[in-house]
């Protein structure tokens, strides 16, 4: 009788011990299973997209690039440049708003950087004609992209020369995109410069023989319209300094009744820079101007 009592005892302890061992080996299981699909899901999870290249500099920092593009230099070289004081040799660095003018003493050749959203003007004193060395009337535009790419190894240097030629002293220029004020350019004459920047500066024809007057109308969209009445007219709008503007898709043979509206984005400032500055241009533009039609 004991000895059946002693075996039955035993039978039991082993019976519990192998319940307990497979009651822990399955929590181990489904613990594991747990940590293993924690990791999965973790795995699976988004990463935060990159600071987009660009964004990395300001204004300045571009002003700086836009111009060791045009010369083929190094940030390096010209932070060591000789700083000119009033009208002795060496470089002068100036800003106004968005526009950055390079002066070299003694030659008193100049070149202006305008900083743009998504790229960088350089207009430069270039002999067209012989006459002279010209007035900023060579041009190149760079791409932001192109330029961070190019100069982001250079950005301490570059740094130097904003800090030496004091730009950054005045104005807060985290922003990449900050703009200059608004400018004092009348209606009309905003509207011109919108249709020169559309199609091209040439385009505005002040021959003695062209008898057509360029309009200036509202849109049944509520936007003003500037043109000679014909598939180059432009669309406009105008938010403080911030002009956007709209032209027709000319990108393919279809008719113009049916291409769409295409976007483009500006400011004044940098219109008035670029079509607004020199005597000739000014001329121009202001005989348009006199002729314009209003509706």
């Amino acid at each position: 009788m004991k000895k059946s009592i002693v075996l039955a005892s035993t039978v039991l302890v082993t019976m519990s011990l192998t319940a307990c061992s497979n009651q822990s080996s399955s929590s181990e299981n489904t613990s594991s299973s747990s940590v293993k699909v924690t990791k999965k899901a973790a795995s699976k999870s988004p990463s935060s997209s990159p600071k987009p290249q660009t964004d990395r500099f300001n204004n300045n920092e571009y002003g700086i690039m836009g111009y060791l593009m045009l010369s083929e230099t190094n940030a390096s070289k010209l932070a060591s440049t000789e700083k000119s004081t009033g009208d002795s040799d060496g470089m002068k660095i100036s800003k106004n708003g968005n526009t950055y003018t390079f002066e070299v003493f003694p030659m008193g050749h100049s070149t202006n950087v305008i900083v743009n959203n998504d790229n960088v003007t350089v207009k430069y004193d270039e002999n067209t004609d012989g006459s002279g060395m010209g007035d900023k009337n060579g041009s190149k535009t760079y791409s932001k992209q192109e330029l961070a790419s190019k100069f982001a190894n250079q950005k301490d240097e570059i740094d130097k020369v904003i800090k030496k030629y004091n730009l950054d002293s005045n104005d807060d220029t985290n922003n990449s995109n900050q703009q200059a004020a608004p400018t004092d350019l009348d209606e009309k004459t905003e509207a011109v410069l919108i249709y020169a920047k559309a199609n091209g500066f040439d385009t505005l024809d002040v021959s003695d023989n062209n008898t057509a007057s360029m309009e200036l109308s509202t849109a049944d969209n509520g936007r003003r319209t500037v043109g000679y009445g014909s598939d180059g007219d432009v669309q406009y709008q105008i938010d403080g300094n911030n002009v956007t503007y709209w032209t027709l898709d000319h990108s393919d043979d279809t008719p113009a009744y049916k291409q769409k509206m295409v976007e483009h984005t500006t400011t004044l400032s940098e219109l008035k820079q670029e079509f607004y500055t020199a005597d000739n241009q000014r001329q121009t533009v202001d005989i348009i101007t006199d002729n314009m039609e209003e509706n």
